[in-house]
């Protein structure tokens, strides 16, 4: 595996530790399963310059948690020595989820 691939995989570490949030993927049904490779991953997108993440976001309001989420993957990309690429989160989708519950 490669040092992009690796990083994928802790930034997705992370967000999953992230309340309020999840990797935006092509499916999320559960007979996707059989698929085998992360589908999360599909979610990443890493250059030298820019790390895109694409989020769906499972709660409201959203400024404190993707504050939250930038902190916490910002840590990991400088951990990574990715300290100069920027970060661009993009919320895809608002899961109805967020509706029903309260502040994550």
């Amino acid at each position: 595996m490669g040092a992009a691939n690796d990083l994928t995989r802790a930034l997705l570490d992370v967000l999953r530790g992230v309340p309020g949030v999840r990797p935006a993927t092509p499916s999320s049904r559960p007979e996707a399963t059989w698929v085998p490779w992360d589908l999360d991953a599909l979610a990443v997108d890493i250059n030298d310059d820019l790390v895109h993440i694409r989020v769906v976001a499972l709660a409201l309001p959203l400024p404190p948690i993707l504050r939250r989420a930038e902190a916490a993957l910002r840590s990991a990309l400088d951990e990574s020595g990715r300290t100069s690429a920027r970060l661009r989160l993009v919320v895809t989708d608002l899961d109805a989820s967020a509706f029903s519950g309260g502040n994550p």
